[in-house]
């Protein structure tokens, strides 16, 4: 399942104040989505040496100019549990981290990686990271998943972005097994059908029949 949203980032070219920030804000917000296609956030959980688990979210540009980038990392809180205040940017993006649980969602860190001092493109690689407990089986697959996915160029337009895997498991740190799907079940037959095959049958028979009727007559 792929994730791809227009959530829009808009980063400002400088701390500003006053009806000048609205005014850029506002702009920013307004500006159209560009049709770029390449951008991905990705992730990576490893084992931490106390047992948890640090998932790290990061930038594939694709070649794109990003200033900014947000996401929503949503886990299964059956099997997982985020630790508190434990979500940090990584110093080499040199971006920082606007992160939070917003209290009207379940299981939700919204996370937003810019600068109010300045546009400059982020270079690929890791962002930010989170540590996870888990509580469910070691050999369970507890599964966190992209949502609400957005990147932004330095003029603050939008650019296509997508989760790269859009969802992974914790416990192993790979994509889920994809199910395969159930086979679909074999169309009804048509009205009257298996009275068509007896006729054809007996039809058969009854040639068969006379055939070995005119060889004996012969």
């Amino acid at each position: 399942m792929s994730t791809t949203n227009q959530a829009v980032v808009c980063p400002s070219r400088r701390l500003l104040g006053g009806a000048r920030t609205a005014v850029l804000v506002l702009a920013l917000a307004c500006a159209p989505a560009s049709r770029a296609l390449g951008v991905y956030m990705t992730m990576q959980a490893t084992k931490t040496e106390g047992g948890a688990v640090k998932l790290c979210v990061g930038l594939d540009s694709g070649g794109q100019k990003v200033a900014g980038t947000q996401n929503d990392l949503i886990w299964d809180s059956s099997c997982a549990n985020l630790k508190p205040n434990s979500c940090a940017a990584v110093p080499d993006s040199k971006k920082p981290l606007h992160g939070n649980t917003p209290a009207s969602l379940q299981s939700t860190y919204r996370a937003l990686v810019f600068a109010l001092d300045n546009v400059d493109p982020i270079r690929d690689g890791q962002l930010y990271c989170c540590e996870f407990e888990l509580t469910g089986p070691g050999d369970g697959c507890c599964a966190l998943r992209f949502d609400r996915l957005g990147s932004s160029d330095p003029v603050g337009t939008a650019l296509t972005t997508n989760g790269n895997p859009d969802k992974l498991c914790l416990v192993s740190g790979a994509a889920p097994a994809v199910a395969a799907p159930a086979a679909a079940p074999p169309p009804p037959p048509a009205e009257g059908g298996g009275r068509w095959w007896l006729l054809l049958i007996a039809i058969a028979v009854v040639l068969v029949a006379i055939l070995i009727l005119r060889g004996r007559s012969a």
